[in-house]
Formats: structure tokens, C-alpha cells, sequence
């Protein structure tokens, strides 16, 4: 089992994954990551990565994922927008 993943871990995922793109992305997190971010708590057990259309960078960023998770020694964890925000009535 991996140590709790802290801010300056999550930020270093950031950076290394940023290195990976070859132009502009938008990456959202979601789960104990933001909180962790936004300093409401010290670690989580992994990073919730919310899986979005990256149009032609997908491919590579995500292979960059195992790498990463090896590296950084962190567990990354896809999740979609239906896991976690409830769909709209009609």
C-alpha cells in the first residue's frame, strides 16, 4: 500500500504530466485531491483524474499515467462525471 499523496505530490503530478502535453489542456480532479489542494486536508489515497475529452492528447497523456503513478509512487484513479454528478431530470 502507497503513503497518503500530499499537496506537493499532487503538484508534482501536475507538472509531470504537463510535460507530456504538447500544447494547452484542461485536466479536472476530483475527490480527496481537491480537498487536499485546497488545504481542507493534509493526504489522500489517490488522485481521482476525471476522465474528459482531451481531444488528441489523450492517448499520450493517459499512457503517461503508469509511468507516473510508478514515479511519483501514487495511485491514479479514472473517473467520469456520471460517477459522481447526478444527471439533470428530463
Amino acid at each position: 500500500m502507497r503513503r497518503p499523496v500530499d499537496a506537493a505530490r499532487i503538484r508534482r503530478f501536475m507538472r509531470e504530466l504537463g510535460g507530456e502535453a504538447e500544447r494547452d489542456v484542461r485536466l479536472y480532479f476530483t475527490g480527496g485531491a481537491t480537498a487536499v489542494l485546497l488545504g481542507w486536508r493534509t493526504g489522500t489515497i489517490d488522485v481521482d483524474v476525471v476522465d474528459v475529452k482531451m481531444e488528441s492528447e489523450t492517448d499520450r497523456l493517459f499512457r503517461a499515467f503508469p509511468r507516473l503513478k510508478d514515479k511519483l509512487e501514487i495511485n491514479i484513479e479514472l473517473a467520469s462525471p456520471d460517477q459522481f454528478i447526478p444527471e439533470l431530470s428530463g
